[in-house]
């Protein structure tokens, strides 16, 4: 009884001295799961013209969009994911300008204004989208 205690803590030792040390996990605060860093070198630098740029944009996307009146926002850092089904990675990231385009009708009477986001990678836009919000756009500066 004796010999088999000590050959299975003979073997306990060994055993316990074949395993590594596993490292410990460190907690820190930083981002969340699955958000971006927030640095503006990531996201590109901002656009410094951007409202002739939309302007001019928006000038052959709608129609008769040279003559609308336009209100501009502040350039914010975003980021917008490709949907699940294509995998849910990253498709894009810079800068958002929310903007709204008031176009005049063939009478010369302003229509209401419609919201729309446009996307800047640097200078250049990358695309638009209608309304305020969007299930795969988020919007790092709030």
């Amino acid at each position: 009884m004796k010999k088999s205690l000590l050959s299975l803590l003979v073997m306990a030792g060994f055993m316990s001295g074949c395993v590594q040390n596993q490292p410990k996990p460190t907690i820190s605060l930083g981002t969340g799961i699955g958000i971006p860093q927030a640095s503006n070198s990531a996201y590109g630098p901002k656009p410094h013209r951007y409202q002739q740029a939309i302007k001019n944009y928006f000038s052959t996307k709608l129609t008769r969009g040279e003559q609308g009146m336009y209100k501009f926002g502040e350039p914010k850092r975003a980021y917008k994911q490709k949907g699940f089904a294509y995998g849910g990675e990253l498709a894009w990231k810079g800068w958002l300008v929310e903007t709204s385009v008031a176009t005049p009708t063939r009478t010369g009477r302003y229509l209401t204004p419609r919201p729309y986001m446009v996307l800047f990678k640097g200078e250049q836009i990358v695309e638009h989208i209608l309304g305020n919000s969007h299930k795969l756009l988020t919007k790092v500066d709030k």
